[in-house]
């Protein structure tokens, strides 16, 4: 039989061989791991990379801002400095081609100068002279159009603009 004391002594020195480096005498210094150079070969061979590839420089000539209105106002205002396309034009040259009525109320249909079609209700500004639409019937639309006079009174003046009934087919 073994006794226990001895025993318990193998055990220790098993435990203590097994935690001390193999290999190794006391008094050698501890060396840093080699994987640490392959890093910095790489992080070498990446700026390599970027010094031979041009650096991305962003250039806005020719392209539209993407903060801008992309409704196109032009021409100068009395006071806003740009007009919509509905004001750029006087009342009269605007052809007042149809009546559209729902459950939202009547709408008008004006075809302009440039050609385009455009849709006002009331309260619509229409012209350079800040006309307003104050009524829409079915074969009429009523502009309200403020100035002031020689005296500097306030003024205003309805122009009343009638559906074409030749255009339409209807006598």
């Amino acid at each position: 039989m073994i006794n226990p004391s001895i025993a318990i002594a193998m055990c220790a020195l098993i435990v203590c061989a097994a935690c001390s480096d193999s290999g190794k005498t006391p008094g050698t210094p501890v060396s840093a791991p080699k994987p640490a150079t392959k890093v910095a070969t790489q992080v070498t061979t990446t700026a390599q990379q970027a010094q031979t590839q041009p650096e991305y420089v962003y250039s806005a000539a020719g392209k539209r801002d993407p903060f801008a209105s992309i409704i196109v106002k032009e021409g100068p205002g009395p006071k806003t400095g740009l007009l919509a396309p509905l004001e750029r034009y006087r009342v009269d040259e605007f052809k007042f081609a149809g009546v559209i009525w729902g459950g939202y109320g009547y709408n008008a249909m004006l075809e302009g100068p440039d050609g385009k079609g455009y849709f006002v209700r009331v309260g619509t500004i229409i012209g350079p002279n800040k006309g307003v639409v104050k009524k829409i019937t079915q074969h009429t639309m009523v502009i309200e159009e403020k100035f002031k006079t020689v005296t500097g009174d306030i003024d205003g003046r309805e122009i009343v603009v009638e559906l074409r009934k030749k255009q339409e087919g209807i006598q």
